[in-house]
């Protein structure tokens, strides 16, 4: 099932996604490797890890295509719709809890207060700090992705 539109004369056109990746690729490729040589001829690093970067974007470029070509490709099936319906309910599962844990070590530092099991309990504290800001975090993760329609931010 291809994607190309064909022309009035017969003959077939890219979609637009594909006329605008290749001229970002290139140039983003292009900034990196001259970045790169800088740095190499700076003396930051040295030659075998010049050749190391080189090689690594090299191969992260069909990574790219290939990630970009199946969300454009397969976006509008049911279980593609499912799995990012999942993914961002984990995903703000997942971060409720370093948010937390950052935002009360910063409370607790800033203050200068006893940690919250010392007024609270071990139970509630756990419960205050690791449950609650889970299920918060995956319903704000479903209300994120609701709004978008479970469209992937890439």
């Amino acid at each position: 099932m291809s994607k190309e539109k064909e022309k009035p004369g017969g003959e077939k056109r890219r979609p637009k996604w594909w006329r605008q990746f290749w001229p970002l690729t290139i140039i983003s490729c292009s900034v990196l490797i001259v970045t790169g040589c800088v740095v190499y001829l700076l003396g930051y690093i040295d030659l075998f890890k010049l050749f190391g970067d080189v090689l690594v974007l090299l191969l992260t470029i069909p990574l790219a295509y290939t990630v970009w070509y199946i969300q454009t490709t397969y976006q509008h099936s049911k279980s593609v719709h499912v799995m990012n319906k999942i993914a961002f309910i984990m995903a703000g599962a997942f971060l409720a809890f370093p948010i937390t844990l950052f935002a009360t070590a910063f409370i607790i530092w800033a203050t200068g207060s006893a940690s919250p099991t010392s007024y609270l309990g071990t139970w509630p504290t756990l419960i205050l700090l690791f449950v609650l800001p889970t299920i918060i975090g995956a319903f704000i993760g479903y209300l994120i992705g609701k709004r978008r329609n479970y469209r992937p931010f890439i």
